[in-house]
């Protein structure tokens, strides 16, 4: 594939579906990775109770919700290359809050199926302890197996996320390579195919002083989508890449090397990016230019990795 492409976020208006997406496409992306998270804030539903949404409509009903999402989707040849899940998917002592996650996760594995997107994002659980947090996200996601099979090509896939405590950054939620390549391996055994994969998300990685290019060796064919942004390694800026140095030739996150570690995996999947706080950075009248320049960034990667 190696397409380009960019969040939804932002960008995407439900009552302009085809104008929005002609328009991202004239900023030079290829593929949208859906954020219905937005559509459904969990924390809000942990805090103020569930409140009706679209997510409680029958299936057929919730699906022709999207319809125009998905029209205008194949009106301008933009795919679905990928979904955001809503997260946190767990909360503890909130049973209904959990099951009604655990129904709209349902819902979102049909709508990738509706929409012809392969990969949906189901973030991993914080937890306190590395053993808690093992055998809670075990357990949630075997929860999953029998619902995602029940949809054609659709998988599932883990972040690395990283946690906080006391305001510093630290290791949460599979934030180690080898500790998610375990997860996605144990699962896809117990589930008898390819159902999880990994969401590799490089911010995270640079949040937790990762080694991004080995970070990608070690999940190998694992590493099915990319959330791509930048930060100054101490904030999750989500920002465009190359946005920070350390020196005059040294950048905070080590761009060269992660694209020498998609390259030596033969990595096909898309170049998607997460730099939704460009819009906040960036005057409007500029965030044209400046998504450009992201998609610019993705088709030089695109050339990089096919050795152009």
């Amino acid at each position: 594939m190696l397409k380009v492409g960019v969040q939804s976020a932002s960008w995407y208006n439900k009552n302009k579906p085809l104008e929005s997406f002609e328009y991202i496409k004239s900023c030079g992306f290829e593929t949208v990775d859906f954020n219905v998270d937005l559509e459904l804030y969990a924390p809000t539903l942990a805090r103020d109770g569930i409140t009706p949404s679209h997510f409680d409509l029958p299936l057929a009903e919730f699906l022709e919700y999207y319809r125009p999402f998905k029209e205008a989707s194949e009106a301008t040849g933009l795919t679905i290359g990928q979904m955001h899940a809503p997260f946190p998917v767990w909360f503890k002592d909130k049973d209904d809050v959990n099951e009604y996650l655990f129904m709209a996760l349902d819902k979102c594995f049909a709508l990738c199926e509706y929409l012809s997107c392969p990969a949906v994002v189901v973030h991993p659980v914080l937890c306190p302890s590395f053993e808690e947090e093992w055998e809670l996200n075990l357990a949630l996601y075997r929860k999953l197996i029998p619902v995602v099979k029940k949809y054609n090509n659709v998988t599932i896939c883990i972040e690395n996320i990283y946690g906080r405590q006391k305001g510093t950054i630290i290791e949460g939620r599979l934030s180690n390579a080898s500790d998610l390549a375990k997860m996605i391996d144990v699962l896809n055994e117990e589930a008898g195919g390819r159902y999880f994969a990994c969401c590799f998300d490089i911010g995270h990685a640079n949040l937790t002083r990762r080694n991004v290019k080995d970070f990608v060796k070690i999940l190998g064919d694992r590493l099915m989508i990319l959330h791509l942004h930048d930060n100054n390694g101490n904030e999750d800026n989500h920002m465009i890449p190359y946005s920070y140095l350390k020196t005059e030739s040294d950048y905070v996150c080590n761009w060269p090397a992660f694209i020498e570690g998609l390259k030596e995996i033969g990595y096909k999947g898309n170049l998607a990016f997460e730099i939704c706080r460009l819009y906040f950075a960036y005057p409007k009248p500029v965030h044209t230019e400046a998504l450009k320049l992201v998609s610019a960034i993705g088709h030089y990667w695109v050339d990089l990795l096919k050795g152009e």
